[in-house]
């Protein structure tokens, strides 16, 4: 490979939306849903098993949390895997740092915060939120 030239991202870019019933399942489905959708893409394994693990995270904080059914959104570009789980609930999630050992919960958002990329969340009009993080490719 010449210096300076990075390798081929053989991705195949696709986007998949998909609402769920706010059940206990709910986070189970979305990971055979992101798998399948990776796997379409060519996205390399071990970006998918990070991504596997943080849409849990993130869909079972939109069951616990949230209201309405949740919705997944998954966008694989040409260098970056994009997954957002919207809900309706009003409270915006945020990432516990002090002692997160004794906290009831927040150990979900740490994950993600430690794990992604990027993430952040959006507040939706009229109500509402998304949590998306992102996982660039190399």
């Amino acid at each position: 490979m010449a210096s300076g030239v990075s390798p081929v991202n053989d991705w195949r870019q696709t986007s998949h939306s998909e609402t769920f019933e706010s059940a206990a399942l709910s986070a189970r489905t979305a990971r055979d849903v992101l798998r399948g959708v990776c796997a379409d893409a060519l996205v390399p394994p071990p970006l998918v098993e990070t991504a596997l693990l943080l849409v849990s995270e993130v869909v079972t904080n939109a069951v616990v949390h949230g209201d309405g059914r949740p919705v997944l959104d998954i966008d694989v570009g040409r260098d970056v895997l994009r997954v957002t789980v919207t809900d309706d609930g009003p409270e915006m999630p945020r990432v516990l740092h002090d002692n997160p050992l004794l906290a009831p919960g927040g150990r979900g958002l740490q994950l993600v915060d430690t794990l992604s990329t990027r993430w952040g969340t959006e507040r939706r009009v009229p109500t509402g939120k998304s949590v998306w993080f992102e996982l660039d490719h190399g």
